[in-house]
């Protein structure tokens, strides 16, 4: 499904035509616009039923040289294709030769990890979640810069994931006879969970294996587009993320008196 960030991307996009266009590209589809302005634009996109929504951004995808047209300067247009293109990537979804695919057919009907991620970390108690959420926003905008940094989006997304499992260790007593988690080692911090009961030996293994996938030179693409092993990679770091925060709040429930 299609993330927020890929709707205001696509909003903003929309903003650069004549209200009339916008107007009749919306209404083809069933979509009331209210008005004109940004807002009330992204308002409209952001309330599409998921399939009209992915209708629309295949619409765009197959007529963006009569969209771009009436745009002046046309790097205006180009700067928020560019922007759009790479928000779908992050969504699982390419423009190729003017159509929208998606470049895994298992995602069609499941919510960007991101937005559920954030919402999750928003009402966690992570005394960094707030570091946390913005080095998930890093790696996005590492993803989107023109040109991308690939590195950087998949060292965001290792950084979110090693902050949040550090921040759990530490709210988690170790086991008996264990010393203290050693936050500086991520090999330790794991250790640290699985002897506390937070994870299973091959939970462990999983996490090391994430983590060693995201670290620089690891990742090197062979056969596969890097835009989409960086994605890839940094939905495994997200997925990853919201296991642990998952499986600790089930934790903490299931001690509960």
């Amino acid at each position: 499904m299609i993330g927020r960030r890929t709707k205001y991307s696509l909003s903003q996009l929309l903003a650069l035509q004549e209200h009339s266009v916008i107007y009749v590209l919306l209404s083809k589809y069933g979509a009331r616009l209210g008005g004109n302005n940004l807002v009330q634009i992204a308002n409209c996109v952001e309330s599409l039923d998921p399939h009209v929504l992915l209708q629309i951004l295949g619409e765009v995808a197959s007529t963006t040289s009569d969209l771009r047209a009436p745009v002046s300067p046309k790097v205006r247009f180009d700067e928020r294709m560019y922007d759009l293109t790479q928000c779908l990537a992050l969504d699982g979804y390419a423009i190729t030769e003017k159509k929208l695919t998606q470049m895994d057919p298992s995602i069609a009907d499941v919510s960007p990890i991101d937005d559920d991620l954030i919402e999750a970390l928003k009402n966690s108690g992570a005394p960094r979640r707030m570091e946390i959420i913005q080095k998930i926003a890093d790696s996005a905008q590492a993803f989107r810069s023109n040109p991308p940094d690939y590195n950087g989006s998949l060292t965001n997304a290792r950084v979110a994931l090693e902050t949040l499992a550090s921040d759990i260790a530490q709210n988690v007593q170790p086991a008996p006879g264990r010393p203290p988690v050693n936050q500086t080692k991520w090999g330790d911090v794991l250790m640290h969970l699985r002897f506390a009961g937070e994870l299973t030996i091959e939970e462990e293994k999983g996490l090391a294996g994430v983590f060693s996938f995201l670290s620089p030179g690891a990742h090197r693409p062979v056969g596969i587009p890097e835009v989409q092993m960086t994605r890839l990679g940094r939905s495994f770091a997200l997925n990853m993320c919201w296991f642990l925060l998952q499986n600790h709040v089930a934790g903490m429930s299931a001690h509960r008196p």
